[in-house]
C-alpha cells in the first residue's frame, strides 16, 4: 500500500477534547494532501512529532508539541512499527525544504529513518512556498 505522508501543523483547533486530526489541524497544506489523496485512492497520513504516524481520522487532543532532533531516534522507531503494521510499502513525504523551514528537517529524518528501517520505498516531494 502506498501512503501520502506530511508533517502536522501548529496551527491547530483549540476545541476541547480529541478531534480527527485532519479536524485538529489547521493547515490548508494537509487539506490540499488529503482531497488529492481521497481523489487518487491514496491515504494521507500525518506525521505528528507528539503521536507519530496518524491518520485523518485518527482523534487527538489539543497539544504544543515540535519534534526535536534529540527525538528523532525514538519517534522512527514507533513510525517504522506503524509502517510494518499497516503493510505499507511507499510513502511520497511532502515537505518544506529543510532549508528554508528548519523545524521541518527532524520531521523528515524520522520519515527517511523509519522508511529505511521499514524497508519502505520513500519519494520526497518539496513543496513550493508557504507549506502551510
Amino acid at each position: 500500500m502506498e501512503i501520502l505522508c506530511s508533517y502536522c501543523s501548529a496551527a491547530k483547533r483549540l476545541d476541547e477534547g480529541p478531534l480527527p486530526a485532519i479536524e485538529r489541524y489547521r493547515s490548508e497544506r494537509l487539506r490540499a494532501l488529503w482531497r488529492r489523496g481521497a481523489a487518487s485512492g491514496t491515504p494521507l497520513h500525518i506525521l505528528s512529532g507528539q503521536f507519530g504516524l496518524l491518520t485523518t481520522a485518527s482523534p487527538i487532543p489539543w497539544y504544543d508539541h515540535l519534534l526535536d532532533a534529540r527525538e528523532v531516534d525514538a519517534m522512527a522507531a514507533r513510525v517504522a512499527q506503524d509502517l510494518r503494521v499497516l503493510g505499507v510499502t511507499a510513502v511520497r513525504y511532502h515537505t518544506a525544504s529543510p532549508e528554508e523551514a528548519p523545524d521541518t528537517a527532524p520531521y523528515l529524518a524520522v520519515m527517511r529513518a523509519a522508511c529505511a528501517e521499514a524497508g519502505v520505498e520513500l519519494t520526497v516531494v518539496e513543496l513550493e512556498g508557504d507549506p502551510e
